[in-house]
């Protein structure tokens, strides 16, 4: 009221522009000019601000303030906008405008620059009763990965789900191969509301359509948990593939329900076992241990799912773990707490970059046969097992003996075989006088064991073998020709 500025302004046909008419007093004299207007909402500098957006889609708020504050929209009365929103507002919603902007567009893009690939993306239904053709879930997949998968990478699929940390939340879902250097390859990624069956159903379907061309039909292998809905998703839609569970996971699971220092470990042993010997032996003493246990154990399904001495050979590898799925979602940084785009960008960058990088360091190998990690490995092995000769028996078969010219090792006592001899009983008994010794009987012109070092000299008669404290005057005569004779030198001073 205090303010001599005044704005005369009124709406156009159109319903929507405002025109200014006429503007008395354009300076202020009140105390601060108000810039946070109540009628610009998100929609309204959305469609202001969308080149903007789309040129860079991870502008910060502030950015987009400044921009929002400055926009010039070619009226002859009034050019500049001078209004803003509220940072937390503007970055809020930035992610989620981003979506119906850009996700299809990208998807277009990916698969004309990238012929065979896979990018399909979903929204809800116009009936939708909280968010009509809202964004739903993403997959993406590109043709060089997967084909690296093919020709490179062994018929293990670790997949998994990382929670993402921006406002717009969800969950990254990610299949990754491990290849011929035991070096994960992330191949195929997608982004969902959540981890339940409905997500898992629309990743582990296009992923199934990804794989089923490579020319191993049935042979890969999956590994994963058993919890939020994969498991009854896998064997509905993909019941003949081979699956494997993430014995970590497992762990996790078996401490809250049996706590304890030895059932860990021997159900680490029962997982790790090579052979069937070992996990019996680990089975058993978990039996010793608790019942309970087995029970627990039996309900997991087959122990080719679990064990490394039941899985199938053609997987040609002995991983019972996610680790390698779980350090590829550590690769991601910061990219986790950012909005969709940024997010897939940040996965194909990280991609590319690991391609790129490892085509360069193939080209400076020694070798083209066997791949440097493996190696590292065989020369281990090799070394551990020099003394040892192998004899083929069969297809994959050998019979290997230990070259060693020394007694052979005694195997553990429950390997030993039954035998029908009697029990040998133990000798009598005999009871000493005194105390068992334990020292051995020495000569008389030998050296007696003592707890005091010859190497002790005397400060006043600067003889070794006593102190100060214990000297009596030094040797005798006597006991110094004794003492030279010892020396083979004259008894004379």
């Amino acid at each position: 009221m205090n303010c001599g500025w005044r704005l005369h302004a009124g709406r156009l046909p159109d319903g929507i522009t405002w025109a200014i008419k006429s503007i008395q007093n354009a300076e202020h004299n009140c105390v601060r000019l108000e810039t946070n207007n109540p009628m610009v909402n998100v929609k309204w500098a959305a469609r202001v601000l969308m080149e903007d957006i789309r040129a860079n889609n991870d502008v910060p708020a502030k950015a987009l303030n400044q921009l929002l504050f400055s926009r010039d929209l070619g009226s002859k009365w009034h050019r500049v906008l001078c209004t803003e929103l509220e940072n937390m507002l503007c970055w809020r919603y930035m992610g989620v405008m981003m979506c119906p902007i850009a996700i299809p567009t990208y998807c277009e893009v990916l698969k004309n620059l990238n012929p065979g690939s896979v990018a399909n993306y979903a929204w809800n239904l116009p009936s939708h009763p909280e968010r009509p053709l809202g964004f739903s879930s993403i997959f993406i997949a590109f043709k060089e990965v997967v084909d690296w998968v093919f020709t490179g990478c062994r018929s293990l699929v670790g997949v998994n789900g990382a929670h993402l940390k921006a406002n717009y939340g969800g969950v990254l879902l990610s299949a990754v191969a491990l290849d011929a250097n035991n070096e994960i390859v992330p191949f195929a990624w997608g982004i969902v509301a959540g981890e339940d069956e409905e997500a898992w159903n629309f990743f582990l379907w296009h992923l199934k359509n990804v794989l089923k061309d490579g020319g191993r039909g049935d042979e890969w292998c999956i590994i994963s948990d058993r919890q939020k809905g994969i498991q009854n998703v896998i064997a509905d839609l993909w019941p003949k593939v081979d699956r494997r569970y993430c014995c970590k996971h497992l762990s996790k699971n078996f401490k809250r329900k049996f706590p304890g220092p030895l059932i860990p470990s021997s159900f680490w042993k029962a997982c790790d076992a090579y052979s069937f010997f070992t996990f019996e032996k680990a089975m058993k003493q978990l039996h010793k241990a608790n019942p309970l246990s087995l029970v627990w154990l039996s309900k997991i399904e087959e122990q080719s799912t679990w064990s490394k001495h039941a899985f199938q050979p053609r997987v040609k590898s002995d991983v019972n773990k996610c680790n390698f799925v779980e350090s590829f979602n550590a690769t991601l940084g910061i990219d986790r707490c950012r909005s969709v785009l940024t997010l897939l960008e940040g996965v194909r960058r990280v991609t590319m970059v690991r391609m790129a990088t490892r085509r360069q360091v193939c080209e400076h190998w020694d070798r083209d046969d066997i791949c440097p990690n493996i190696i590292n490995r065989l020369q281990v092995l090799s070394s551990d097992s020099r003394t040892c000769i192998p004899y083929l028996s069969g297809d994959g078969e050998y019979e290997v003996v230990d070259d060693k010219s020394m007694l052979p090792a005694i195997p553990d006592r429950e390997q030993w075989p039954e035998s029908s001899l009697p029990a040998i009983e133990p000798p009598a008994f005999k009871r000493g006088v005194g105390r068992p010794p334990k020292n051995r009987r020495r000569e008389e012109e030998e050296q007696r064991k003592c707890k005091r070092s010859n190497t002790v000299k005397c400060g006043i008669c600067k003889e070794f073998g006593h102190n100060s404290q214990t000297c009596k005057g030094g040797l005798t005569s006597k006991e110094h020709g004794k003492k030279m004779k010892k020396k083979g030198g004259s008894s004379q001073p």
